[in-house]
Order: C-alpha cells, then structure tokens, then sequence
C-alpha cells in the first residue's frame, strides 16, 4: 500500500541498538567499532584503558558496517584528523573526522556509494580508493568525485569469500582472492591492457578443503596467513607479492580451533586467529600456540583488531561484546606450574597433605608426622616441628587471611587437635577433643577480632575452639567455647564454616550437602532468653575439652536447608554484602540470605559447562565474583561477569589433597602429585589483565522481550524513584528531567543460550547496561511475563526502586519463578543494583514422575517447549495469578501461582488445538454493574484463534471446568467460547485492546498477513438469570479486517496503540505503521531495522514529552522511538 501524504506520522527512529560487532580498526590511540551501520569510537584515556568516546549513527545507511581503512598521512599523525572509509555489503562512506584533544567531531560525511557487488577489501591508493568486489574484480574509486575510475575482473569470475588487496600504487597493486574452489588466486589489475579486460591469474595457490574467509599479508617478512572453514590456519612463505612469478611455500599448517575459522592477523611476531568457537587464538609465526583469550559467548568472534605498540588484541562477537587482551609480556603474566622438589633423603616420609599460608608460604605434612614450610622468597623446605601421632593419620588447614594469620592446625584420627603458630613452631597447644577420629577441620575469621577453629568428630559433635594471641605474640591461648550437633545422617561432619556480618552467627556446610546457620555465641543468646530459636540444649558425650575439662552442651541448629548441593556435599561457604553463596560438587553454586533467624534460598546457578565440583566462591577487587572448581582433570578459575576461564591448571582432579590462595599480589595454588609439591602463581590475584570495552548481550537469538517499568534517577541527589508512566494522566506535567537521562526503562530479555537478562535502558543515552542475568534453564528460553511491578517496601512504605515477579519458561517443559528488586547503587555505570530471588520451578517431566498414578496418564514429551506465557491476574480473594502456557504438543496449561510465587502448581489444561499452540494472550472485560471477567486467547499453527472465559471456569462447581480422573491430576478445560480462523498457517503476534464495543483484536501471521477484528462480549441481563444463577457471556464478532500481504515474511511482532493506530514488526526487517478505525487497516509508513530474525517486539509510551520506544529482539536488540 502507499502512504497518504497525510499521515507520515509517527515516525521512528533508532536510539539504540546491540548487534553483532562485525567490524574494528585501531587508528592511532583510537579504536574504531562497527556496529550494524553505526560506528563506535573509542580513546585511550590517563588510566591506560580505552573508553567509549562517541556513537556515530547510521553511518552506512541499511547496511552492516565488516571494515575501516585510514589513509595514510605522509607525515603519519593520525592524532588530530583522519580520512576513514568504512565499508560493507555493497555500500561505501567516506568520513573525515577530527579527535584532538579528546573531542570528537565529524569534518565531513562522502555521499553512501552503493556498488554492484559485495565489497571484500578497500585498499587507499594515493588519495583514491581500491575495491575488491565479490566477483573477482576490482574497481578503482574516485571519493570525492564519488565516481569510478576504472573497473578491472578477473579472468575468474568466480564467487568470492575473501579478498586481499596490497600496494600503495595502481601499478603495484595486487589482488589475493579467496576463491570459492578454497583457492588463493593472486592477480594484478595493472595488467590489463585496457579498461573492462579481464586479467589472468598470475598464481593459483592450493591447500585448504574449506572456503577461504580471511586472509593477512606481513610486508616486512613476506608471510601471508589465511584462514578457512576447515578449521585450520595457514602460513604461507611468499615473499614480495607485487613481484609477479614469485615463489608460494606452505611453512605452516595451524589446527587449534574447534570451529570455522572467522579472522586472521599477522603481527610481526604474532599470528592472531578468532573463529566460530569463540576463542582467539595467539600464535608464534612457527605454529605454535602461545595464547588462548575465551570469553565471547555464542556464534563466534567476527572482528579482529591488533595494537602492536600497545600489544593489544581486540575482539567483536556475535554477543554484542568488545573486549581488549594483553598479548604475552603485558600484564600480570602467571609463572606457570612448577615443582617445589620436596623429595630428598633429610626428608623422609610421603606427603599427605599440603596448604597455603598466604599467597608466599607453602605447608605440608607426611606420614611420619613432620610438618614442613616452603616460603617463596627463601626458596627451601624447613621442617617446623615432629610429632609421631600424627604419622599415620592428618588434616592440615591454614588459617585464613593475607598471611594466613601464621596459624596452622592438625588433627587426628584419635581425636587430638594442634594448634601451631608458623612463626614459633614450639608454641603449639595440643587439645584432646574426642574419643574418636577427626573427620574435618575448617577455620571461621571476622575481620581482624575474632578466630574460630572448627572441628568435626565422632556422632556429628562440632567442637568450636577461639584463638587468641598473647600480648607479646610469642604465645596463642586455644579455648574450647561451644559445641554444635549436626542433623543426622551417614556422613556426618562439617565441611566449611564462615562468619555471618556482624558475627552473632554461623554458616556451616555438611558432608551431607546440608546448609546450616548456628549461634557463634550460644550463652550470649542464652542470656537474651532466646533458646528455643536455637534449639534443644543436650549433654555432650563423654569427652571434654581437653583432659579433665567438663563436657559442654551441644547446640543444635537455628535453621537448616538440607541436601541444598545433594550428596556430594558443600565445599565452600562465603559471606559478601548481606548474602551468603554457598558452593557444592553438584556444580552449582546458591546465593542465599538470613531473614528472621532463618536461612533462605535466593538463587541457584551454574558455572561454565562441564564443572561439576564446584569448590568456592572469591570476591576480587573490581566488586565481581569468580568460581573456583574443578573442570574434569583440571583447576579452573572462571568469570561469571566475563564469562572466561581466567586460569587453567592441570593438577589431575580435585580427589588428592589441594589448597587456593588469593590476595591483591598474587594467586596461588597448590597440590600433591607424583609425591611432590606442585605450585601455581599468578601475580596479580585471580583477575586477568583484560578490558571488557562492551559487555556482551546473548550469545544466541533473543527469543522474547518484555517491559518491567520505569526508574527516574533524580538530578539533585541521584536517586531512583518508581515511575509508571502509563499511569500518567494526559498533559500531566513530568518532572524536567525525566525525560531525558533520568529515566530508565527496565527490560527482561531471554534467548536461546538458556539465559535470562535484566536490561537497564537509559531514555536519552543510547546506551544499555546489563544488570544482572538468570540461568536456571537447562534448555532455550522462550517466554517471559511480569507482573506484581510495584515498590520495594510495598505500598506501606515506598522506597526507592522496582519490584516485579517473573515467570520464565521454555524448552524441556520447564519453568521458573523469580522476582527482581532493582535499587539505587551508585557504584556502577548505570548506578543501579539488580537483586534476584528464585521462588519456585517446574518441568513437566518431573511433576509426571510424582503422580502416583502415571500409568493412567499419557506421559509428557521430555522436549516440549513453552511457546508463550500470559499471566492472568484473578479478583478473588487467597488466590494467586494464573499463569496460561502454549505449548509445543498441542496443549494449553494454566499453572497456579501460590503463596507469592513460591508454588507453582499445574491447575488444568486443554488440547484443543490438537497442533502447536504458538501464542496466548490474555484480556479483562470489564461492564458497568457487572463482575469482572478475565478472558484468555489462544492461537495455534493453523491459523485459529480460541477465546476461553476463565471466570466461569474457575468458579466453584462449574461444568465448563471437568474434574480430574484422580485426584492431583490437573483439570480439564472444555470448549472453548469462540473460535475465529484468522490465518492459514501459524500465528505469531497477538493482541488486543478494550474498546467502546468491546475489544479490538489483532494478530499476525507466518504468511505476512494481518488479521483484525472487533469482539463484542455481550453480557445476558439480570432479570435473564432464573433461580439466581449467572448466565454465561457470548461472544460475537462485529467487524473482521484482513490484510493479506503486510508483510513479506512471518510478523512476529504487534502492538495496538491506540483505537486508530497499530505497529506490526517482521522479519522482513520492517517496522511499519496502521491506521485503524476505518474500516480495513491503512498503511502509514514504514522503517528499516537492522535486527535479524526479529522475535519479539514490546512497546509502550514513557512521557508526551518523549513519546513511546520499542524494543525489537531477534540477533540483536534494537530500540526505537516515536512522538505522538
């Protein structure tokens, strides 16, 4: 349809967007990113990192930016002014800029060229520019005429993949294409005798078996590298490529990537690859692997940019993200794995145990009771003390701290604890804690005040011992302060211990996978009168303290979570900032926190794929969190916020005896093997010298996007308020500033890498900052729904921030629960903190194996997905929202959330459709004088729509709701009231919009059609009901639209706006506007995107001085706005 010339409102434009980085050029001190068709400029500031300096818009027009080249400067100052050309698809820019003195300008912008062909290469040539087009030919430019010059092909008219394009002359300029035949065909376009004749190839160059994708040339050493779908890179000897009949020589064939081999780079002593798995590799010019950079998340590493002054390497992903690496000798380099040569004959004995005191002092026991103390700096083994009880059986922990307190302990299989200052071996207080053997050891400090010894013995019996020092320090005093009890079970010891802030407290971890919170001072709360939350008071067994002391009462715990990390048990418990993350070999990690006395779940995640044993959690010095575990036969140090392996070490497993140090200096890690010592250090603490320039997004499509609210940050003091402003009344005045910087819209993002993400969208700032993420799916996510948005504090006492509950679902049948609080922080870029708490999850699978009558009941398909989620919200009283499901096997499940989303329990479902159910949707009715009726819409891949009433299916003995066969089985939904068939083949958008005569329906389709129609709910009258019985509402359609061709492909995206206005979104990678009211919907006008296999759309109005925004999702995010 066209346009009238009267309703070119609204029009959108794009304030942000998050795709695949496809482009990087380090200019100088700058470093230039390409975007889709934007450009981000980054400097180098005082602190010696790059920050972002400006976002040049739509630079390209419609296409995506794959490349940058600088002219060169005769006098080579590009510190000033530079003359770039940006290029990609078939499109070319010319753009002067200026950078001096840290302000950006644009000089002048070239007209955007468009070619006949896909541009692989441009190459300056003294003040003109050289194309390498994708059908093996090359065009010689004129950018400021903006005309061409001369066009040269090849012989070869093949497909390209790949081009190369060397000299600083049209006589010397020579062309190395990557042939779709994987061959190198080497050419020079100042061979052809006159214009438009085709060139012979002068070299043909063989050996990949996969097409050619990129390719380096290094001048000073006449090396060419290349890379290839065959996952392999090669080193090529060829000398002076613009000396024609020269020799070509394979000196190297490089296999190091899992995947398709994306990039290539020869630096003069590096050769730098990035590919498909994600990982940049830094090789020797022999071949040989010096550096492996992992962090990028999904479809692989698509820019490749180098600094060789700086030694900088820089990445662009398909995640969105831009990170900067060190090369070898930059940084905190670590000093690898080595031997500390504890073997000798003055030693005898065979090592049993080994720790750390610090980051610098090694322990180690033997067989024969011999403790020995390895320190760094003196470089040798001394012995610190003898003693044969404990000979045969021993546990050796450290104190904890920087220097570890210079207090160690050993314990026995007769009960006997040794408390040994490392300084004044002959110190050492020997305690008689058991009649029995001691299973563990673990050390609690607070601060610098107070030091606590745990040890584990026979029947669960937890002595509790406090440290003190003497005033001269040459002497420590060891007392025996309480006793605790572990729950029962087979394995019963304590694995971990640590001080909860302030310290009235106690979190410990079992051997059998519990979670426990104790009393660090249980007379204290004895005084207090506050027993009974502890728990019964019993008469320790015969041992004492020592040797004649009277037994003490063992104190049960105050709250227990048992079997939290499963059978394996708990490795590790660390408290930070109000949580307490608890770590387990079931290969998760849990945050948790203390209400009341009473610990409670927050949030379950896991590491990278593949740690099942999870040993610790640390806290470094940026704020961020890294998990220590064991990754098969290896020790790994992992980033949750990077999402990289920082440090690797092959140690063989974590079954032999191992102990981690870290603090601001150094890390370090130690473990037995082959009856030696083996260290690892790495200076500079766990952290890796890298810059995160960007962070990453989803590694993988984004499959549904979803609007929470909106926070105000205040320009006086800076602190978020609550703000809906769909709530606005109309020419309310807004507050000046909260439509500008100030506000945030908070949006939930899922994709297809299982997780979910929790956006913060500034208004005017063109920038995103991710808050937190969610990964508690096994599988894709597909849906989300909010509802519940509201205040921290409730309604009672607003606080600043944004409450909401979540419902996220997916593949493998599975759903999860969770509320997200966000609230003022001014610590990071986006001066907000986002907290998450899991409430509840369920699988279909699991809830059919709980049935005690599974055998009546078809079992679930185990790979069902949940297409689309809609939260019904009911008016009766105790009773939570429902949650409506489509999903894959043809099946329509409404789930009952109970006790604030804690519960989550499958209430009845329908198969109606009887094919995939793609879309619900739900809607209230409301009518003068008349109850509320909630309404839900269904639609599946044949094009149908199903309207169901759920408030006559929910009430109390109504026939449209069947009872169940058995009881704990679900309910039965009947038929539904109305069905309309809207499209011929599957829905994909829906939605609708009360209105005077009832509601207005719109829905999109996979053929690219629009459907719309009125729906009129007519209410009987009241005198109609006989014996007082409600008669049920009928549904009617009024007046039914179709567009048939609105679209050229699926329209996965709708939004009615208003009663005269509707926005639709396609993967045809148009936004575009209707006109309602008036009869079939009226075309208004239309916008590219440049968000691929857009999935999703969520818009929604922010102030009339800002108008509305719209998030699109699909390989990317992208967010528009229009003004009413």
């Amino acid at each position: 349809m066209d346009a009238h010339e009267d309703y070119v409102w609204p029009r959108a434009t794009s304030e942000l967007i998050l795709l695949p980085v496809t482009g990087l050029e380090c200019v100088g001190e700058r470093l230039l990113a390409g975007e889709g068709p934007d450009v981000l400029v980054y400097t180098l500031d005082f602190g010696g990192h790059l920050r972002m300096m400006k976002r040049v818009q739509n630079l390209l027009g419609h296409y995506l930016i794959h490349g940058f080249r600088v002219r060169p400067e005769p006098n080579g100052d590009l510190d000033s002014e530079v003359m770039v050309a940006a290029f990609g698809s078939k499109g070319l820019r010319i753009v002067k800029i200026s950078w001096g003195q840290g302000r950006f300008r644009e000089l002048w912008r070239s007209g955007l060229w468009n070619m006949s062909d896909w541009i692989w290469d441009a190459r300056w040539l003294e003040g003109n520019i050289a194309l390498a087009l994708g059908h093996n030919s090359v065009v010689l430019y004129d950018p400021v005429v903006g005309c061409s010059l001369q066009d040269v092909p090849c012989t070869d008219r093949c497909t390209l993949s790949s081009a190369c394009l060397i000299g600083d002359t049209w006589k010397e300029l020579t062309v190395v294409a990557g042939a779709v035949s994987n061959q190198l065909l080497v050419w020079y376009p100042a061979a052809a005798l006159t214009d438009d004749k085709p060139v012979v190839p002068d070299r043909r160059v063989s050996g990949h078996v996969g097409v050619i994708f990129s390719m380096s040339y290094l001048e000073s050493k006449g090396l060419l590298a290349t890379a290839s779908e065959d996952r392999s890179v090669r080193i090529w000897k060829v000398g002076d490529l613009r000396v024609p009949g020269g020799r070509v020589q394979n000196i190297g064939h490089c296999f190091g990537h899992s995947a398709r081999v994306w990039q290539v780079k020869l630096l003069e002593n590096y050769l730098i690859s990035a590919g498909e798995d994600c990982v940049c590799l830094v090789w020797s010019h022999e071949g040989e692997i010096l550096q492996a950079f992992r962090g990028h998340q999904g479809r692989g590493i698509r820019a490749l940019a180098a600094h060789e002054r700086q030694a900088w390497v820089i990445t662009g992903g398909d995640d969105s993200g831009i990170r900067l690496w060190h090369l070898v000798g930059r940084g905190h380099p670590g000093s690898g794995v080595f031997a500390l040569s504890f073997k000798s004959h003055s030693r005898p004995g065979v090592l049993k145990a080994v720790t750390l005191a610090g980051s610098w002092r090694v322990l180690a026991v033997t067989d024969a009771g011999a403790l020995y103390l390895y320190d760094l700096e003196v470089k040798c083994w001394e012995q610190l003390l003898e003693d044969k009880r404990f000979q045969s059986y021993c546990l050796l922990e450290a104190a904890p701290g920087p220097e570890g307190f210079g207090l160690c302990a050993l314990a026995n299989g007769e009960g006997r604890v040794k408390v040994v200052p490392i300084n004044t071996p002959t110190a050492a207080v020997d305690l008689t804690l058991f009649p029995g053997k001691v299973h563990s050891l673990s050390w609690a400090l607070r601060g610098y005040e107070e030091l606590l010894l745990l040890a584990s013995g026979p029947g669960g019996v937890v002595a509790c011992l406090e440290i003190s020092a003497a005033p001269s320090g040459k002497a420590i005093f060891v007392k025996e302060r309480c006793r605790y009890l572990l729950p029962p079970s087979k394995q019963r010891w304590h694995t971990c211990s640590a001080f909860l802030p302030p310290g009235d407290f106690l979190v410990c971890g079992d051997r059998r996978g519990s979670v426990l919170l104790y009393p660090s001072r249980p007379d204290l709360l004895k005084d207090l009168g506050v027993v009974s939350k502890v728990g019964a008071i019993t008469s320790a067994p015969g041992a004492g303290s020592g040797e004649g002391e009277p037994s003490l009462a063992e104190w049960g715990p105050m709250s227990t979570l048992p079997s939290l990390h499963g059978k394996q048990g708990v490795t590790s418990v660390t408290c930070h900032g109000g949580y307490v993350y608890t770590t387990g070999r079931d290969g998760s990690y849990y945050q948790l926190f203390v209400r009341g006395g009473q610990l409670q779940p927050v949030l379950r995640q896991k590491p990278c794929r593949g740690m099942n044993w999870v040993a610790g959690v640390r806290m470094v010095a940026d704020g961020n969190m890294v998990i220590l575990g064991f990754h098969a036969n290896e020790f790994v140090v992992w980033s949750p916020r990077s999402h990289e392996k920082l440090h690797i070490i092959n140690c063989g497993g974590g079954h032999r005896s191992w102990a981690f140090s870290d603090t601001e200096a150094a890390m370090a890690f130690a473990y037995l093997k082959d009856g030696d010592v083996m260290l690892y250090r790495a200076l500079g603490g766990c952290t890796r010298p890298h810059v995160i320039l960007r962070e990453s997004l989803h590694g993988r499509e984004i499959t549904c996007v979803k609007r929470v609210g909106s926070i105000t940050l205040g320009p006086e003091s800076g602190v978020p308020s609550f703000l809906q402003p769909d709530h606005l009344e109309p020419g309310e005045p807004v507050e000046p500033g909260s439509e500008g910087p100030g506000l945030i819209d908070i949006v939930i993002t899922c994709s297809e890498d299982t997780t979910v993400c929790v956006l913060a969208l500034p208004t005017a700032t063109g920038s995103a900052h991710a808050l937190t993420a969610v990964c508690n799916h096994i599988s894709s996510v597909r849906a989300v729904a909010v509802w519940g948005v509201g205040t921290p504090g409730g309604p009672q006492d607003p606080q600043p921030g944004l409450t909401a509950h979540v419902v996220s679902a997916g593949g493998r049948a599975e759903m999860h629960c969770f509320t997200i609080m966000v609230t003022p922080d001014p610590s990071p870029p986006s001066r907000l903190a986002c907290h998450v708490m899991h409430l509840s999850s369920h699988r279909l699978d699991e809830y059919w194996d709980r049935q005690r009558h599974r055998h009546r009941m078809i079992k679930v398909d185990p790979e069902t997905r949940y297409m689309s989620l809609a939260v019904c919200e009911l008016d009766r009283p105790g009773l939570g929202p429902l949650v409506a499901a489509a999903c894959s096997d043809g099946a329509v499940r409404l789930f009952l959330l109970q006790d604030s989303g804690r519960r989550l329990q499958l209430l009845a479902e329908t198969s109606h459709h009887k094919r995939c159910v793609l879309k619900v949707h739900a809607f209230t009715h409301e009518a003068p004088n008349r109850r509320r009726r909630l309404f839900l819409c269904s639609a599946a891949t044949d094009g149908s729509l199903a309207f169901w009433d759920l408030t006559t299916m929910l009430d109390q003995d109504s026939p449209a709701l069947e009872a169940a066969a058995d009881l704990g089985l679900p309910f039965q939904l009947g038929s539904p009231c109305l069905t309309v068939q809207a499209h011929s083949c599957g829905v994909n958008s829906l939605h609708t919009l009360p209105t005077r005569e009832g509601h207005l329906v719109a829905s999109g389709s996979e053929d690219g059609s629009l459907h719309v129609f009125v729906l009129a709910v007519e209410m009987p009258e009241l005198e109609e009901a006989v014996g007082g019985a409600e008669l049920l509402p009928q549904l009617q359609v009024l007046e039914e639209y179709s567009v048939p061709c609105a679209h050229a492909a699926h329209v996965t995206g709708l939004k009615i706006l208003s009663r005269s206005l509707m926005v639709s979104a396609s993967i045809d990678q148009r936004l575009t506007f209707w006109r309602l009211g008036h009869g079939e919907p009226t075309f208004m006008n239309s916008t590219v995107y440049h968000v691929a296999d857009v999935a999703d759309m969520d818009c929604w109005p922010v102030s009339p001085e800002f108008g509305h925004r719209c998030a699109l999702g699909g390989q990317g995010l992208e967010v528009y706005n229009w003004y009413d």
